[in-house]
């Protein structure tokens, strides 16, 4: 079976190596922090436990997959991909990306889990840059079956293609950007609406409960199992072009509001925090995380069951 390197032990490290060793992947994860490493097991079993919502799994097998190592040439040794997972800093990463590409074998895939950082930018003093890419998860990736992989122009098809399969062997649905941008697809579209959310209630149309609402209880019912795309082609009798067709002026004079860049001032951050803690206290958040967790993989239990 594939050895896949985790370069990074905290909670999106820990998650990706419950996804790829969920699915048979020996995985070696590295960090030199002694608190994370004597935790991780931990956070393993409370990963895994998400897991046994919508699919049959060992834990004690998928803890069997998993090594941890404060020696960074572990993860570099007979590794097909290495999954960077450290914080989100250009400099770091590059830091991590110049050891990689002294330690690990020249066929051995560079994957970064950056939110926004270009491939490009990450691999700029490599030698090798063809065998960098992006390959961003959707929080948290034990679950959540996404990644987007994005490509440099110097980033080779063949690299591309074998990474793809290995996320597909481990139960993930790739997609692959054609070209690389910031904030690849999800975080762009993501931002998108979290910018118009905070347009919204910055600029009082709204609250932040009421925001959540129209998001939890309507949008995202459906976005759960269409796309944008999908839903015009649905929202009116002849279809895509219908749709488009019917409501392109409402769209485009919304996209002509939409202009404005909210500033997220250090004031109204502090607003944010203020009326957050009134509907949830800071130590109700754990509480709160484990219920998302057991909400996406009943979710995923359902799509699958439908076959989706």
């Amino acid at each position: 079976m594939v050895k896949i390197g985790i370069c990074g032990a905290g909670l999106i490290g820990a998650s990706w190596a419950v996804g790829f060793a969920a699915h048979g992947f020996n995985v070696l994860v590295y960090d030199t922090n002694e608190k994370t490493l004597n935790n991780f097991f931990y956070v393993v079993d409370q990963l895994a436990n998400d897991i046994k919502i919508f699919a049959k799994v060992d834990i004690k097998k998928i803890k069997s997959r998993i090594i941890t190592s404060k020696n960074f040439e572990d993860i570099c040794k007979d590794t097909s991909l290495i999954q960077e997972s450290i914080v989100e800093d250009l400099e770091k990463k590059r830091e991590i990306f110049n050891k990689l590409e002294k330690f690990a074998s020249t066929d051995t895939i560079l994957a970064s889990s950056t939110s926004y950082l270009l491939p490009s930018e990450i691999s700029k003093n490599l030698k090798n840059k063809e065998r960098c890419i992006v390959a961003h998860p959707a929080l948290p990736p034990h679950i959540v079956p996404f990644v987007e992989i994005c490509p440099s122009s110097k980033t080779s098809s063949s690299v591309i293609r074998k990474a793809k399969e290995i996320y597909e062997k481990a139960n993930y649905i790739p997609i692959v950007l054609k070209k690389e941008i910031e904030g690849f697809v999800l975080n762009r579209l993501q931002g998108a609406l979290l910018n118009e959310a905070v347009r919204l209630h910055e600029q009082g149309y709204a609250s932040i409960n009421d925001i959540d609402i129209s998001l939890k209880h309507a949008l995202g019912i459906r976005w759960a199992f269409l796309g944008p795309f999908e839903i015009m082609d649905l929202n009116a009798p002849g279809g895509i072009a219908d749709s488009f067709t019917r409501y392109r002026k409402g769209i485009k004079n919304l996209a002509k509001q939409q202009n404005s860049i909210p500033t997220y001032t250090d004031a109204y951050i502090a607003t944010l925090e203020s009326e957050q803690r009134t509907r949830m206290k800071l130590n109700d958040r754990e509480k709160r995380t484990k219920q998302r967790n057991k909400l996406i993989a009943l979710i995923r239990k359902l799509k699958l069951e439908q076959g989706e």
